[in-house]
């Protein structure tokens, strides 16, 4: 996947089957305007239909779009990338034509081969043609991408590593919860529990029997009151562990990306709990609260989130524990402290810790998908 800023809020990522162009704001989530997908409808969100007189439908059909237009426009000194239309379409907003970029700089030369890579990207991804007033040269070959570092990845509470598909490939990686935090959960449920008998066990003996409650030195108007408010922190106490036996037996302890089928499932044991394709995904988020302060790089919590298409999130990981000397290998602690807070584009080069390196994994396996980091400081 190719990623070219296009100006400080916008920024374009295609591949060879889709073309995406993304607002982009360090302090809110990217918004996805516009999506192209090979034998797929051209599609955009609703203030790019109102900014561009488009149809409200969200989408235009293969049919109806010309071709992928480049020009230099003398008036506003740009250059101007943009999509004609179907007479029908174009007959009903009064224009053959919609801009989608515009490229603006005194020097005319300087934009011209940044923006016909990007037309030339896109009218190969919806197989219509492309038209330029001037041609510049052919860019430079892309640099080879940067390996991502390899699997397994220590997580924290979790782990990442390669697994074998149906077929005994290496097709699938996979998330892999550790056994300790089941363990700390049954030990947090059996401590309840004994929590919850003891003070029932006191509150029905204290009703049952003729005892001298005490008088002074409480914090209750009325010590008669005291058996009842036992038996209510013991029914707190079961409806927490309700909640901790529902995580027990309903959490996912396995979440498996599936290269091959562009799909992301979590399973507990043997049942599958959901399962998304990368069509529905726009991008893998990662975030993390670092702590600002202090000799070694600690995450104090950190997440992976799969961002969707109607704009909702859907956990993958969320690690909660702190996590000490989290950076990988050969990361200079000193530079990694020098990265802008807010949410920013994470590129493979520019991962410093496991959880940034597995959503990048993730984000590859899924066809390039575009990867988010978001940092906080505590």
């Amino acid at each position: 996947m190719t990623r070219i800023a296009v100006s400080a809020t916008a920024l374009v990522d295609y591949s060879p089957e889709r073309w995406r162009l993304i607002q982009v704001d360090s302090a809110s989530t990217p918004e996805l305007v516009v999506e192209a997908k090979s034998g797929a409808p051209f599609r955009y969100n609703g203030a790019f239909a109102v900014s561009r007189d488009l149809p409200d439908a969200g989408e235009i059909l293969e049919a109806d779009l010309g071709q992928v237009v480049l020009g230099w426009s003398q008036e506003s000194a740009s250059w101007q990338l943009g999509i004609t239309l179907s007479p029908e379409i174009s007959l009903a907003r009064s224009s053959r034509w919609f801009e989608l970029l515009r490229f603006t700089h005194p020097d005319a030369s300087v934009f011209e081969p940044r923006a016909t890579q990007l037309g030339s990207a896109l009218a190969q991804t919806l197989g219509i043609p492309f038209a330029a007033d001037s041609l510049a040269p052919a860019p430079p070959p892309e640099p080879e991408p940067v390996p991502l570092p390899p699997l397994p990845l220590d997580l924290g509470m979790w782990r990442m590593e390669e697994g074998a598909d149906a077929e005994g490939g290496s097709g699938e990686s996979r998330l892999l919860r550790e056994r300790r935090w089941l363990r700390a959960k049954q030990r947090q449920f059996l401590w309840y529990a004994l929590l919850i008998a003891a003070y029932l066990w006191v509150s029905i003996a204290t009703l049952n029997n003729d005892l001298a409650l005490p008088n002074a030195g409480t914090l209750i108007p009325n010590p008669a009151w005291l058996p009842w408010l036992g038996i209510g922190v013991a029914v707190a106490l079961v409806l927490l562990n309700l909640r901790v036996a529902r995580l027990i037996l309903g959490e996912p302890d396995r979440v498996v990306v599936n290269r091959f089928e562009k799909s992301v499932a979590a399973m507990r044991g043997s049942r599958q709990r959901w399962k998304v394709s990368a069509g529905n995904i726009q991008s893998v988020y990662v975030s993390e609260q670092v702590k600002k302060r202090g000799r070694r790089p600690t995450v104090m919590h950190g997440e992976i989130n799969l961002h969707m298409l109607d704009g909702s999130f859907r956990p993958l990981l969320v690690e909660r524990d702190k996590l000490v000397d989290c950076l990988l290998p050969g990361v200079d602690h000193e530079a990694d402290k020098l990265r802008p807070t807010g949410v920013n584009p994470l590129e493979a080069a520019d991962a410093n810790t496991a959880l940034q390196a597995a959503g990048a994994h993730i984000a590859a396996s899924l066809g390039d998908l575009p990867v988010w980091y978001d940092r906080r400081l505590k």
